[in-house]
């Protein structure tokens, strides 16, 4: 059993009609619990009802809580959001949240230098405090799998600062395509197309794979080696929040376990496509339920 780390925020997704546990790494870390894998988050909630419940959920879905630090100046993070008639998510984040003050903590060396996979974002760092215990989060865990869901929520001053530092120190970078636009254009690329500027990525950061998520057409990896561009998969949309956790969670998975990029690819667009037709970034699923309509 591998031991996975989602590392940065967890909070609520605050729909209109009810509330579901989010944030970007703890959806990879719950994912890839239930594909098997030993998932813990290290994140900070606040000294409040909103936190002893997002504790509780976590604890439910059995994974690893004992990293998540209770901060009694600041409050659980919230995000509201809004669905539009295909489904698709509108986010509007709270800001100065507990997790944003991610301190570190004694505890977490032995972490970083043990676990098998560790995924961060950039809203966690958006901060300079949460930031800094990011940065040297990664700094330790030398021998895992370290991956940067890059997954925006806006475009603070410091992004450009922040996906650099990041891109530094990963295995692996995943992003959607307006994420890759953004991206490419802050680094002068813009010149390049979408399969060359993730290989000038692997070149330049000295990455083992770049993901590029389509949507409903699928995603496309590359590696030192190979490309592969794999198709969606066909399904009736309820909520795509969260998908893109899922793809990582997926992928992490597979790339864990040595698969080959097509196969890959492949398992993440279906944790990702499955995840669309829940409501909510993680509904509870076994790995034969993403199988169950397979002939």
């Amino acid at each position: 059993m591998k031991t996975v780390i989602g590392l940065g925020e967890v909070l609520w997704d605050v729909y209109p009609e009810a509330s579901y546990i989010g944030g970007a790494p703890a959806n990879v870390a719950l994912h890839a619990g239930q594909m098997g894998a030993d998932s813990i988050i290290v994140s900070a909630v606040g000294f409040d009802i909103d936190g002893d419940e997002l504790i509780r959920k976590v604890q439910d879905m059995r994974v690893n809580s004992q990293y998540i630090q209770k901060n009694i100046m600041y409050a659980t993070g919230k995000v509201k959001v809004h669905l539009d008639a295909n489904g698709h998510p509108h986010f509007e984040c709270s800001e100065d949240m507990a997790f944003d003050h991610l301190v570190w903590q004694n505890s977490y060396l032995e972490l970083a230098k043990t676990c098998d996979a560790v995924v961060v974002g950039t809203l966690v760092q958006r901060e300079k405090e949460s930031r800094m215990t990011i940065q040297h989060f990664l700094d330790e865990a030398k021998s895992a799998l370290k991956i940067f869901d890059v997954n925006f929520r806006g475009w603070p001053k410091e992004i450009d600062m922040i996906i650099q530092d990041t891109l530094k120190k990963v295995d692996v970078v995943k992003m959607n395509e307006e994420e890759l636009n953004q991206i490419r254009l802050a680094l002068g690329q813009q010149s390049l197309s979408d399969e060359a500027f993730l290989s000038w990525l692997l070149q330049e950061y000295r990455i083992q794979v770049a993901a590029l998520t389509l949507g409903s057409e699928g995603c496309m990896l590359v590696d030192s080696k190979d490309s592969v561009r794999i198709a969606g998969k066909a399904v009736q949309v309820v909520d795509s929040t969260g998908c893109g956790d899922a793809f990582v969670a997926g992928m992490m998975i597979k790339l864990l376990e040595g698969a080959s990029l097509n196969e890959t690819g492949e398992f993440a667009n279906r944790v990702g496509a499955f995840t669309a037709t829940k409501k909510g970034a993680v509904p509870k699923y076994t790995i034969n339920e993403l199988f169950k309509n397979e002939k």
